[in-house]
């Protein structure tokens, strides 16, 4: 149960593929191993109205969040983050020839005890990798 949610700047749009983006993260936490991919959900959500930095508007950002459940090492939850910034920051190159990009990740825990679910997409239900 990895929630992925890929942040970004609207003023991005012309220079990425967000289904590219998405591809690459969901790839990411299937070569990351920590996770059955049954569980596995990432999207994105665009930003229409921020401000970055000293507000110039060409300024872009990019931000994963990445909400797993408690009980990974801290070094599974830092290899996740550096496998998922790795992997969408070789789709930027177009838009960092043209402007300065706010690109982060952040591996987040959520508590077990707070985590309700009802899931059919495991095994055996129509599940594709």
């Amino acid at each position: 149960m990895p929630h992925f949610v890929v942040e970004y700047s609207a003023n991005l749009e012309p220079d990425i593929d967000p289904r590219a983006i998405v591809d690459a993260v969901h790839k990411s936490a299937v070569e990351s191993g920590l996770f059955k991919i049954g569980g596995i959900r990432v999207r994105t959500l665009k930003h229409e109205i921020y401000k970055i930095a000293d507000g110039n508007p060409e300024h872009a950002f990019l931000h994963v969040r990445a909400n797993i459940l408690e009980g990974r090492s801290i070094a599974d939850r830092e290899r996740l983050g550096n496998m998922t910034i790795g992997a969408v920051d070789a789709l930027l190159a177009k838009a960092h020839a043209k402007r300065g990009i706010a690109l982060s990740v952040e591996v987040s825990e959520i508590d077990h005890n707070m985590s309700f679910k009802k899931n059919s997409l495991h095994a055996g239900k129509g599940n594709a990798a």
